[in-house]
């Protein structure tokens, strides 16, 4: 790193364009932490402290677009969607589509917003092939609403007494239409598909309140449940319905804020974690290294699971904001006005009323019913459909911990492996009671508790006490007949029990439990049948301690 000063002042002296501060800064920005000098990221971590804000664009979940009569479908052939004003035809005007706006004011209203009675649309004036009127109708000055909040759950990476409950403020919630979508191909050929162009956004802009990836995955993830709550954005991000942008800076404790980054279209909540960590812990080893972060846009990764240059921004692009001609104000009324003038108007109250239980409140009347941890009310909150299978089974099982084991391991593996939801299988909540009773009462083991599971779930319309009385799948309770069944095990599998004799080790109990259970098809319970095991082994040979 030596002769970094040298080289700058060289090429300051040759080009005035480029003077040296800007040189090193560059060279800094650009750098991967590859740096000779590095530090531990607990050093790091306890000298600075990130500053994450997010903007979140969400698609509003309508038939139509928000200013043309084009509909809205994910996946049609290319501009086989778009209207004569989506792509900028001269002479057509914008018609605002009313059920995009009431969208926007019912999701304000569940991030406890305050709504603008008259906000007004600007335009936002930039070129890019995918925008073919030159400009975007946006909400720049008086946007639908503003000062909202929402709170969520930042879980603990150690254990569940580590999770904490977070707010983050929301500085405005604007509605404006996309874009179309580029797609670069080889030739240096683009080509553009505008399906996509004028389909109806919320952005959603929130305060820098924010310290790291953790943080900021578990804010979207609330404000994906809450969206899905109340069904204004279906919130798919492999399909582009939910996309995030972070605005990412690191300071020294009690010193001004830094210089921010920005890292655009995150698609999953696993990369805005990592995403948003990697940036800071970047600009961290930037500064410690003697270098200056740049005011730029960034994208991620995914394969290098790194942040990388796109743009500077270096200079404040101008957009060129003014009011949109073609479209007066949005008026919104409330019970409190005539309401011969709230005739046709969005009706906040009205809108209201649409509002159905929100996160939040979900997991305060789990935290207070149930005594629940923090952590799994909010997992129960989140796994949709759960929360109503949990409060049947809990109405008739004491064991509410018991209750949470079974439904985020054994019932939400099988639901992966089918990639569905509760909400979406053939599974009732009475069903999935009957079958952990089942288990608790010790009449089946988990190895028939997930081969029912599996039945139920490929729709058989039986309760789970008569498959397993269809098939005599309960427990072996009679202990001389399980005395039998252990000692025909050792006897065809002497070597093994000779092995677990002389060694203890429990690789060779698993092998003889796993031999047992194949003969009597999981009728055996795992615990009672490896005491009878180690009973009749300990007759015959000497058990070491491994």
């Amino acid at each position: 790193m030596a002769y970094l000063p040298k080289l700058f002042s060289k090429i300051s002296s040759n080009n005035q364009l480029f003077p040296a501060s800007a040189l090193k800064q560059r060279f800094f920005s650009h750098q991967q932490l590859n740096f000779s000098t590095k530090i531990s990221t607990e050093e790091a971590f306890s000298k600075y402290e990130g500053v994450v804000g997010l903007e979140v664009h969400a698609q509003i979940n309508s038939k139509s677009k928000l200013f043309s009569t084009s509909p809205v479908e994910f996946g049609a052939p290319t501009n086989t969607k778009v209207s004569y004003f989506d792509a900028a035809f001269p002479g057509t005007l914008p018609v605002l589509n009313k059920s995009c706006v009431e969208a926007g004011i019912l999701t304000a209203l569940a991030c406890n917003c305050t709504i603008n009675k008259i906000s007004t649309f600007d335009r936002k004036h930039y070129f890019y092939p995918d925008l073919p009127a030159g400009y975007q109708i946006t909400q720049q000055f008086k946007p639908l609403a503003k000062n909202g909040h929402v709170k969520f759950v930042v879980h603990g990476k150690e254990n569940d007494s580590t999770s904490y409950e977070c707010t983050a403020y929301i500085k405005q919630i604007q509605l404006e239409q996309d874009s179309g979508r580029s797609f670069h191909v080889k030739g240096a050929k683009s080509l553009v598909d505008l399906n996509r162009a004028g389909i109806g956004l919320m952005e959603i802009v929130f305060e820098p309140d924010l310290k790291n990836g953790s943080e900021a995955a578990a804010l979207v993830k609330e404000l994906i449940c809450i969206l899905k709550q109340i069904g204004t954005c279906t919130c798919q991000m492999e399909e582009g319905t939910l996309r995030v942008d972070a605005n990412i800076s690191v300071n020294k404790i009690g010193d001004p804020l830094g210089v921010r980054t920005e890292v655009k279209n995150i698609n999953s909540l696993r990369y805005i974690a990592r995403a948003i960590d990697y940036e800071i812990e970047r600009q961290i080893q930037i500064i410690e290294s003697g270098g200056c972060v740049v005011n730029e846009t960034r994208a991620y990764d995914y394969a290098s699971k790194k942040t990388i240059f796109m743009r500077d921004k270096e200079i404040l692009q101008d957009y060129r904001f003014m009011p949109e001609p073609n479209l007066p104000p949005i008026r919104i009324c409330d019970e409190n006005d005539d309401h011969e003038i709230c005739d046709n108007l969005p009706n906040i109250d009205e809108i209201r009323k649409r509002m159905p239980v929100l996160p939040e409140t979900e997991r305060s009347l789990l935290l207070e019913k149930y005594k629940l941890p923090l952590s799994i009310a909010d997992r129960i909150v989140h796994s949709e459909g759960l929360k109503e299978v949990f409060e049947v089974m809990a109405s008739r099982i004491d064991d509410k911990i018991a209750i949470c084991k079974f439904l985020f391991y054994t019932l939400k593996s099988q639901l992966n492996i089918k990639k569905t939801s509760f909400k979406e299988s053939y599974l009732t909540a009475d069903q999935v009671t009957d079958l952990l009773e089942l288990l608790l009462s010790k009449k089946i083991s988990d190895a028939t508790t997930s081969d029912v599971l599996q039945m139920l779930l490929n729709g058989d319309q039986r309760s789970a006490l008569e498959i397993v009385e269809k098939y005599n799948w309960f427990l072996i309770s009679d202990q001389k007949e399980l005395e039998k069944l252990c000692s025909e095990i050792i006897n065809t599998h002497p070597k093994v029990a000779k092995k677990y004799g002389n060694t203890g080790k429990q690789r060779h109990m698993t092998s003889l439990l796993v031999a047992l259970n194949e003969k009597v098809n999981n009728r055996a319970s795992i615990k009672d049948a490896e005491a009878v095991f180690k009973k009749i082994i300990s007759e015959k040979f000497q058990i070491k301690k491994s």
